[in-house]
């Protein structure tokens, strides 16, 4: 090779690590525009992603790497992991078994779970058999599809003269397909949903097999798409309810497609699939998915037109589907997956949080009517209604709005955002209860017999849900009569309502709101500047709190307030966490608790520059005794305090994994009054002895006071001992002044050490959780799938098809032991595989028929296995 040659391979070697280093350098989330607990799973979940964070020198979340952080639908992804604050606080009845299966259930219907269930029923329908060739999956009844190379032939549209929308006879046999191989059986299995909105069975039914190359040199293709297209067949755009249905499935769709680099990508088509031209007053809302203008039909009229990459996303009204058809299992609540949409709507629209808009003295509770100018479901008494909110002794701050069709609908985004009660009549626009804050309620005036429409969103969303029940303080107008049949019906005609009862609801609505742990930690950081923060009032503990209290209080706020377990609005749980992390810090450290007591946080934070206020001259002429500076430290001494007694505390894998309380016995012997006296506080001082004319002697001398006698009774306490998540042995819960008495001072303190009892599935090591399975040689060979019981009873699922040696072992991230210090990351669980061999001889048939069905031969090596050799 000519140095020219070597020279010019080297530069462009050089030029790639320069510009791959650049790269990684200036990896950034704004390139992802997310919100930061979504970014957390976008980087746990990729891991090519995850190691450009690494390699930054500006990821701020390598912290949360590793972490097993997941959505919810990943194969590895523990329940406790993943995005969502599912619970089921009502009784679990209906068609489930126990409080288990209820959350399992909700988990499967409206949320993350959901999407596990779409992409594992996914299946190939058209399979390429070369490189370029064309690819179609779809999940079940095709609600769900996605393919590669795909042709659809529009030409029969210029001759359709009137503009249509929900049709399902655009396409015709043979106007779409792909170069793959088809099942044609399995694709016509699979399309018994036939209706506009329920599945893309209208349409792919017609699939068929092309013997014509799918890509942009092909004859075939008029136009070639080179971008992603999500073809979407949408509803109603006029009715909020109906049109975010239509986002919220598109949203879903992006997790059904895919983990990848992309998945949250603008750069993408929107195809319509009607002709008319899209117009609705919540139109922004697309740029939350795109940065390209909208495409309908008429777009490609005419025209055979070639996709690499189509996407076909779930639809608005799929039977058993989100959010218009979800059958929601009764009492559970609060669907990470509807939260997460609501949250990236708000991220990508550029609305400001609460926290960002609301700067007042002494905020007040905001009430938002949402007024309805209609010839129906209108509120007769309004104005009464408005005029007694703003008279209550509670001082609501009280708004009335009207959106209407010329409304922005980010200015709309701002107002509700800027809610923490919203009120209004079924129809009038609560559908915008998606995106109020976290701790916010929504009083649906009157359901006017529609009562599962807006408390089932409510639910799903997370929003306290209030609405009218006492029909005797609700006047109607009149009957109401439907237009089409003249019938009586509730939602076709308007109402009074009594003010009282009105008002009742609004406080119950308003006591939510005042007591929700958001709402609160929200307006401490709106009253409280950071050099007046009461790390006490932080804490929850009094200012007499022992060390002891404090470590308490803080492990456990730090489990409540962790920012991952608060995805709601992360920069506020940051925040939060950050204050009691500071709070911790000052009042467990006694020299820095001290100075806070005494000045303040402001004190504290001078403690390094300043001395924090203590006399310059102590640590010269402390010692002996000169009490320089005036500091209070004259004539201390040093209180006698009895011993410690130390036990060790035996406690189960179970107790470290999940915490537990547990009570035990401690017999403690107490000083009681006695009669007589005795001396005490017996000390050596220095006297002073004349000896003669001009001289004295200095000379130490027993001094002892005269105290009322003691005697020791021996007393039976019940002690409460925590027992902390992933606390590790050695680790020690301190009660104070629970030790050996001490006469003349103080009794010493009960230290309990954790040591932890045998387990006869896992051993602990460090986080980590190690156990042994034992399987059949026909399991190692063949493959296998079992589940392990954890500690606290749910289950790990292992799947195994590969040959499984004996000693093989496995690691599952996420599901070791809980972190003592953060216990919102978990160690691993390491699976060592045994194989047990038949017991029983094998015949010299059977024997033969191993050989050959193994075609191995024999191995004989002879080495020295304890040196490694």
């Amino acid at each position: 090779m000519s140095m020219e040659a070597r020279i010019t391979i080297f530069l462009s070697q050089l030029i790639s690590v320069l510009i791959l280093k650049e790269i990684v350098c200036e990896w950034s989330p704004e390139t992802l525009d997310l919100p930061h607990s979504h970014l957390t799973r976008f980087l746990n979940t990729l891991t090519d992603e995850a190691q450009k964070c690494h390699s930054s020198n500006n990821c701020i979340y390598k912290n949360v790497l590793d972490t097993g952080l997941c959505w919810g639908y990943e194969t590895n992804c523990p329940q406790h992991l993943g995005y969502t604050n599912a619970h089921c606080p009502g009784d679990h009845k209906g068609w489930v078994s126990s409080k288990n299966q209820q959350l399992q259930t909700f988990i499967n219907q409206a949320d993350f779970g959901f999407v596990k269930q779409q992409i594992l029923s996914k299946t190939t329908m058209c399979e390429p058999t070369a490189d370029g060739e064309s690819l179609l999956e779809c999940s079940s009844y095709l609600q769900f599809c996605r393919g590669k190379n795909l042709y659809l032939d529009f030409r029969d549209l210029p001759a359709r003269k009137e503009s249509f929308r929900y049709k399902m006879d655009v396409l015709k046999k043979g106007q779409i397909g792909g170069k793959c191989k088809l099942d044609k059986s399995r694709l016509h299995s699979e399309a018994t949903h036939q209706s506009p909105l329920q599945s893309w069975a209208p349409e792919i039914q017609h699939f068929e097999e092309l013997s014509d190359m799918v890509n942009e040199e092909s004859q075939i293709c008029d136009v070639f798409i080179d971008k992603p297209t999500f073809i979407m067949k949408i509803d109603a755009t006029v009715n909020m309810y109906h049109h975010f249905c239509d986002f919220f499935n598109l949203y879903t769709s992006l997790h059904v497609n895919g983990t990848h680099s992309k998945m949250f990508s603008r750069d993408i088509n929107i195809l319509i699939w009607e002709t008319y031209t899209y117009h609705s007053n919540f139109g922004i809302t697309w740029s939350a998915f795109t940065q390209n203008p909208l495409m309908n039909l008429r777009t490609f009229q005419g025209k055979r037109v070639c996709f690499r990459e189509a996407l076909f996303p779930l639809l608005p009204r799929m039977i058993f589907g989100l959010y218009y058809n979800t059958p929601i299992v009764w009492g559970c609540k609060e669907s990470g997956l509807f939260h997460a949409f609501s949250k990236f709507i708000l991220h990508r629209l550029k609305i400001p949080k609460r926290t960002a808009i609301d700067q007042v003295v002494k905020p007040k509770i905001k009430i938002l009517l949402l007024s309805r100018n209609t010839q129906y479901r209108r509120i007769l008494n309004e104005q009464a209604l408005l005029d007694a909110l703003r008279l209550s002794p509670r001082q609501y701050s009280v708004k009335r709005v009207e959106f209407t069709h010329e409304t922005d609908f980010r200015h709309q985004l701002r107002v509700i955002q800027d809610t923490d009660i919203f009120i209004g009549m079924h129809g009038a626009g609560l559908t915008h209860l998606l995106f109020l804050p976290d701790w916010a309620a929504v009083f649906e005036l009157y359901n006017c017999g529609d009562e599962h429409c807006y408390a089932d969103l409510a639910r799903l969303r997370g929003i306290h849900y209030q609405t009218w029940t006492n029909h005797v303080k609700l006047q109607p107008q009149d009957e109401g009569h439907h237009p089409s049949d003249g019938g009586p019906h509730a939602k076709f005609t308007n109402y009074s309502f009594d003010k009282e009862e009105f008002l009742r609801i609004v406080d119950l609505a308003a006591d939510h709101v005042a007591n929700h742990p958001a709402y609160r930690h929200m307006l401490s950081h709106l009253r409280e500047p950071l050099n007046r923060r009461d790390f006490y009032k932080i804490l929850g503990i009094q200012k007499s709190a022992t060390t002891n209290q404090i470590k308490k209080a803080y492990r456990k706020l730090a489990k409540e307030l962790h920012p991952d377990r608060n995805q709601g609005d992360t920069e506020k749980a940051s925040a939060q966490f950050q204050d009691l992390g500071a709070a911790y810090e000052t009042l467990s450290d006694p020299e820095k608790r001290e100075l806070y007591d005494r000045c303040g946080e402001e004190c504290v934070s001078k403690e390094g520059a300043g001395g924090g206020g203590m006399d310059p001259f102590a640590s010269f002429f402390g010692d002996f005794g000169f009490g320089f500076g005036g500091n209070g430290n004259q004539g201390q001494r040093e209180v006698a305090k009895g011993a410690d007694i130390v036990m060790d505390l035996f406690v189960t894998l179970e107790e470290l994994y999940s915490g537990n309380f547990v009570e035990i016995t401690h017999n403690k012997p107490v000083l009681k009054p006695a009669k007589g006296t005795r001396k005490c506080n017996c000390r050596q001082e220095m006297v002073t002895r004349q000896l003669g004319p001009g001289r004295f002697q200095m000379m130490q001398q027993a001094v002892c006071d005269e105290c009322p006698n003691v005697k020791l009774v021996n007393e039976e306490r019940v002690l409460e001992v925590e027992i902390e998540q992933g606390m590790t042995d050695g680790s020690e819960q301190r009660f104070t002044a629970e030790g050996e008495p001490h006469t003349d001072g103080e009794p010493g303190d009960l230290r309990l050490r954790i040591q932890t009892s045998p387990h006869s599935v896992f051993e602990r090591r460090g986080d980590d959780l190690y156990t042994n399975v034992t399987i059949s040689l026909a399991d190692a060979l063949a493959g296998f799938e079992l589940d392990i019981e954890h500690l606290d009873g749910h289950k790990v699922h292992i799947v195994r098809d590969k040959v499984t040696w004996p000693g093989a072992r496995i690691r599952k991230k996420g599901e070791g032991m809980p972190n003592y210090e953060n216990n919102n990351l978990f160690g691993m669980l390491y699976v060592t595989f045994d194989v047990q061999f038949p017991k029983e001889e094998l015949t010299t048939e059977t024997k033969e028929k191993l050989r050959e069905l193994l075609s191995q031969d024999s191995i004989n090596k002879v080495y020295n296995g304890l040196r490694g050799f």
